[in-house]
C-alpha cells in the first residue's frame, strides 16, 4: 500500500495547522490588544517557519521539490513574507509588536449601520475601555450624544488593526492572505506527491466586518449616559396607551 502523500510533509502541514489555530485566536481576541498581539506574534513566527520546514520535508523528494520551486519562490517574494524576512523591523522592540489601531463608533439599528463617526481607539486600549470613554464624552457633549443611539438603535465600537507596511489594510486580512498563500504551496506539494489538493476554503472564518465590530447594550447605554431606564419608559408608555384606549372607548378617563 503506497504511503499517504501527507505523511511526507507531516511537519509542514502541522505547522500550517498551527497557523490556522492562531488566526482564530486573533479573531476571538480582536478587541483585546494584548491577547490579539500575542496571537499575531505566534502566527507570524509559525507562518515564517512553514517554508523552512517544507524544504526540510522535501529533502528526499527531489521531483516534488522541483515541481513546487516556482510557487515556493513566489511565496517568499510575497510582500508579507518580504516584511517577515527583515530583521523584525515591525515585530519587536524588546518583544512588543508595534501595531496601529483605527477606530469608530457605529449606531446600529438591528443589523443595519445607521450612522458612523471616527473615534480614536489607541493600540494599547481594549475596545471596552474605548466604549467607556465614548459614553463619558456623550455625558458631557450634546453633539456626540445627538449622533448616538436613540430608542431604535444601539452603540458599537469598530476598530481595525494595521501596521505601517500595509497601510489601510486590516492586519487580520493580511494574516489570512499569508495563510492561504502558504496553503497553496503546500497543496501543490501534496499534489506533486500524488495526493489531492488541500481544502483552502476556510469556511470556518468569521465575517471580517463582524470581527472588527463590538456591539453594546442599548439599555445599558441609556442608563449609564442619561440615567434613563428604558424598561420603565416602556412600562409608562404602555400604561399611557392603555389609559388612552379606555378613555376613547368610554368617553371618560379610567378610575384611578
Amino acid at each position: 500500500m503506497p504511503d499517504c502523500p501527507h505523511s511526507h510533509v507531516r511537519a509542514s502541514l502541522d505547522r500550517w495547522g498551527e497557523c490556522h489555530w492562531h488566526l482564530h485566536q486573533m479573531e476571538a481576541n480582536y478587541h483585546d490588544p494584548d491577547a490579539f498581539r500575542y496571537a499575531l506574534n505566534s502566527f507570524i513566527r509559525a507562518v515564517k517557519e512553514v517554508p523552512i520546514i517544507l524544504r526540510h520535508d522535501l529533502q528526499r523528494h527531489g521531483a516534488a521539490r522541483k515541481a513546487i520551486d516556482t510557487q515556493l519562490d513566489k511565496l517568499m517574494r510575497n510582500a508579507l513574507f518580504q516584511v517577515l524576512q527583515k530583521k523584525r523591523d515591525f515585530i519587536v522592540h524588546h518583544g512588543v509588536l508595534a501595531l496601529q489601531s483605527k477606530g469608530a463608533v457605529y449606531t446600529m439599528e438591528g443589523a443595519t449601520v445607521k450612522l458612523t463617526f471616527p473615534f480614536p481607539v489607541a493600540p494599547w486600549e481594549p475596545s471596552d475601555d474605548a466604549y467607556e470613554r465614548y459614553k463619558e464624552v456623550c455625558r458631557h457633549d450634546k453633539f456626540w450624544r445627538g449622533i448616538g443611539p436613540d430608542c431604535d438603535s444601539s452603540p458599537a465600537i469598530v476598530r481595525t488593526w494595521m501596521i505601517p507596511q500595509f497601510a489601510g489594510r486590516d492586519l487580520l486580512e493580511v494574516a489570512f492572505e499569508a495563510w492561504t498563500l502558504t496553503g497553496q504551496v503546500l497543496s501543490a506539494t501534496v499534489v506533486a506527491l500524488g495526493g489531492e489538493p488541500l481544502d483552502l476554503a476556510l469556511l470556518c472564518r468569521h465575517e471580517p466586518a463582524l470581527v472588527r465590530m463590538k456591539r453594546y447594550s442599548q439599555k445599558e447605554f441609556f442608563m449609564s449616559v442619561g440615567g434613563i431606564d428604558l424598561d420603565e419608559e416602556d412600562r409608562n408608555f404602555q400604561a399611557a396607551r392603555a389609559h388612552r384606549q379606555v378613555e376613547k372607548k368610554t368617553g371618560q378617563p379610567p378610575a384611578s
